[in-house]
């Protein structure tokens, strides 16, 4: 059990806190809370948000929630407050083990104790145990309901995601008080990619949301258990969290602070990821027609690093359409093994994912671009150009005069305007690329050898009037 301390913060301390504006709107009021007026100062940061149904995931009329700490054996009120009007309300409050309900094998509820009960005019509440609580009430504005509800669920925050296999690790409170709470995991491994969602109430099992009344599994309204989102936005029930870029040992916080405002982060909740990032030294590609899922197959392909880019790798292969394919950084099916990251550019385009593999939509020569420590890939037709002094000007140039044609399985240059020393580049759509001398490769002995972590590669004589041909699944080329 958490020892909680009832403090006033300093107003200076939390620039997030709007000015005490008493909006219209649902206020937890009394005893519990330290704030027994509207008029204290602060009292405003026990305003209610907009409540989000989890049955589709958007905003309801009447539905209001917030995340408070409530003080055990201490009375509270939600007041509305309607212009200068005040209405208090109570209830007359059920404790009920979601655990016990009809239907919950379907893992629908965490098994928690809750309260449950329906508003009435005048009254209070009360929860037996100091803790952090969400209230979730809901008017029945449409009638869908059975009468005006309340819920007050116990709120102990762990992580489901990649790091356990989308079961429920507890997280520890720390600075624990009635204005901030802390919550960490530390020493968490997490997978290239790793998704995860914060959710409470997971212990031995037990789903996302809870329902706000009773044992019917076929109701409108519900509550979200959890919180997801993106890197800089935490929403009840949102979509899963991929801000892990790399693999690595991560510390994992999410912080509540008593605040005016939307249910969310910059509000109520924020988050923070700190770690040991270990960046993968190699990547590798496997698949049908490379390897036949076997990692001992010469047929794998091993991604060539980015120049001075630690985390990044490149590849151009032909890839029929609807052969399945994906990546590991090491030989072996060790469940690091993945088909996309956080940001994936040129899904639905050029590829889809299917079966837990990535599959090419129409036959050809792409490129491929990973970029672990900012959890990207692109997938796109590949762009190969020559630059240098067989060109009439320009270093990096990407103009169209200077771009490799497809022919069937291989890429031809433009004819050489000039003799000098050939030079060729792969270019890459991918947010925050690195110049173009980072994916540089040439021709020796008729093959294809790449720059990768080295220096610069030696020289190659061309001749005006010729031209290359390359074939990156063979590893081949030739000048002539």
């Amino acid at each position: 059990m958490l020892t909680f301390s009832f403090v006033s913060c300093d107003r200076n301390d939390d620039p997030i806190i709007p000015d005490d504006i008493i909006e219209d709107g649902f206020y937890v009021i009394g005893a519990a809370t330290g704030f027994t007026s509207l008029s204290q100062d602060g009292a405003v940061r026990t305003i209610m948000a907009t409540g989000i149904n989890e049955v589709g995931q958007t905003s309801r009329a009447g539905m209001f929630e917030k995340y408070i700490v409530l003080q055990g054996g201490q009375p509270f009120s939600l007041i509305l407050r309607e212009g200068q009007d005040e209405t208090r309300f109570g209830a007359t409050l059920a404790r009920v083990n979601l655990a016990n309900e009809d239907g919950n094998s379907q893992f629908e509820q965490p098994p928690i104790e809750v309260y449950r009960g329906v508003m009435t005019e005048g009254g209070t509440l009360q929860v037996a145990e100091t803790g952090l609580y969400h209230i979730v009430l809901d008017l029945n504005l449409d009638g869908s309901l059975d009468d005006r509800l309340i819920l007050i669920a116990p709120v102990t925050w762990g992580v489901r995601g990649a790091m356990n296999g989308w079961g429920w690790t507890e997280m520890t409170a720390n600075h624990v008080s009635s204005e901030r709470i802390v919550f960490t995991i530390t020493d968490q491994e997490m997978p290239t990619g790793g998704a995860f969602k914060f959710a409470y109430g997971g212990v031995n099992g037990g789903g996302w949301k809870i329902n706000l009344y009773g044992d019917d599994y076929d109701v409108t309204v519900k509550a979200n258990a959890n919180l997801g989102g993106t890197a800089t936005v935490l929403t009840p029930g949102g979509d899963d969290i991929t801000a892990i870029g790399a693999a690595g040992v991560y510390t994992i916080t999410l912080t509540f602070q008593l605040a005016q405002g939307a249910v969310q982060r910059s509000f109520s909740w924020g988050y923070t990821l700190t770690g040991t990032v270990d960046l993968p030294e190699n990547m590798y590609m496997i698949g049908a027609d490379f390897g036949s899922w076997d990692w001992a197959s010469d047929g794998v392909v091993a991604l060539t690093p980015v120049h001075g880019r630690a985390g990044e790798f490149w590849t151009i292969r032909h890839i029929e359409e609807g052969v399945p394919f994906k990546f590991n950084s090491v030989r072996d099916w060790n469940g690091t093994d993945f088909a996309g990251l956080g940001d994936n550019t040129g899904e639905g385009t050029y590829f889809e994912f299917a079966g837990g593999n990535v599959e090419i939509l129409e036959s050809g020569i792409y490129m491929i671009h990973i970029d672990i420590r900012n959890n990207q890939m692109t997938i796109e037709p590949a762009r190969v150009y020559l630059t240098g002094e067989p060109l009439t000007s320009g270093w990096g140039n990407e103009a169209a005069a200077y771009l490799f044609s497809m022919s069937g399985t291989t890429l031809v240059s433009p004819v050489f305007a000039n003799s000098g020393n050939l030079r060729m580049f792969a270019a890459s759509n991918l947010e925050g690329a690195s110049d173009w001398w980072t994916r540089e490769f040439n021709v020796f002995d008729g093959r294809i050898e790449y720059r990768g972590t080295g220096g610069d590669q030696a020289a190659v004589p061309a001749t005006a009037g010729q031209r290359v041909t390359l074939n990156f699944n063979a590893g081949t080329g030739t000048i002539n």
